[in-house]
């Protein structure tokens, strides 16, 4: 066995440990010993799970606990249809096909791999070196969920870790490393916090409700708040001014959710039109109003 993957890092992390201590010999040549064949690296949905499993090169395991544990896949998943999801896993299994594509737009990893400076305290106070958490690279979190520090960009870009395996080093990790997002005042920490959490609860779930029962679900919701018109459609405007109401300046952190009634109108017609290919900060950012417009509901009553 080469290295169990730790508390909440993801299968890519384990390679690269464990590339690290055989002293970073090239990918492909890692691959061939390990699996007789090269594959493709994805740090956040990787493939060649199939090859992981049967190599025992991170002892027991099997392929069911390997997605849903040492990737991102409960994450991106969460929302998609059934069968998508299935696709992506037997893409996973397999070597080659892009996972990502199945479960579509939306699923693009960060630039760089980020850390929590916290939690890196923390890991080397544990263990002899540090590792990648899954919850630090999952796009709808600026901030750590359990230390509500700002995350940081490593070293590691897209292209990098792409081509081979990177460990989170101290030179990966370093302490004038930049904030993954710079915002003011204007920004509470506590939504950032809360949109932190909620992404990384998605991590340890698992959901087999399909997107249309979905927005029936949303829509009933929203019903119950007479945000929906005669003939059963969504009040868009309304709905846009209480998503600006509820997150604020939030919503500028994202490219596309500028709080521009226009641009939250579009991306919200179409999470509310079925959402199959609406990434999860879409659908964290409306449960979110749905939760806040119910509760204070809920108060007046």
């Amino acid at each position: 066995m080469l290295t169990r993957p730790r508390y909440d890092e993801t299968l890519y992390s384990a390679f690269a440990r464990a590339s690290m201590y055989l002293g970073a010999p090239p990918r492909s040549r890692l691959h061939d010993a390990l699996f007789g064949i090269d594959i493709s690296v994805f740090d956040d949905l990787p493939v060649g799970i199939r090859r992981v499993v049967s190599s025992g090169a991170f002892g027991p395991a099997d392929v069911d606990g390997v997605v849903h544990e040492w990737t991102l896949f409960p994450y991106y998943a969460h929302f998609a249809p059934i069968e998508r999801a299935r696709e992506a896993v037997r893409r996973m299994e397999g070597e080659g096909q892009w996972p990502h594509e199945p479960l579509g737009c939306g699923t693009a990893a960060p630039a760089r791999l980020r850390f929590c400076r916290s939690c890196r305290t923390d890991m080397l106070e544990q263990q002899a070196d540090a590792w990648w958490r899954r919850t630090h690279q999952l796009p709808s979190s600026v901030v750590c969920p359990d230390h509500g520090d700002t995350l940081m960009e490593s070293m590691v870009t897209r292209d990098r870790r792409r081509s081979g395996y990177v460990a989170a080093t101290e030179d990966e990790c370093p302490a004038d490393a930049s904030a993954v997002a710079v915002f003011d005042g204007g920004v509470a920490i506590g939504d950032l916090l809360t949109l932190a959490r909620a992404g990384d609860a998605l991590l340890d779930e698992r959901c087999d409700v399909h997107p249309d029962d979905r927005r029936e679900t949303y829509l009933r919701r929203l019903a119950g708040l007479d945000l929906l018109n005669r003939v059963g459609q969504a009040k868009l405007p309304a709905i846009a001014t209480l998503m600006e109401a509820r997150w604020g300046s939030v919503l500028e952190l994202w490219p596309g959710l500028a709080r521009d009634g226009r641009c939250v109108q579009g991306w919200l017609g179409t999470l509310l039109m079925g959402g199959h290919g609406s990434p999860p900060l879409h659908h964290l950012l409306l449960e979110g109003v749905l939760a806040s417009a119910e509760g204070r509901r809920g108060r007046r009553t």
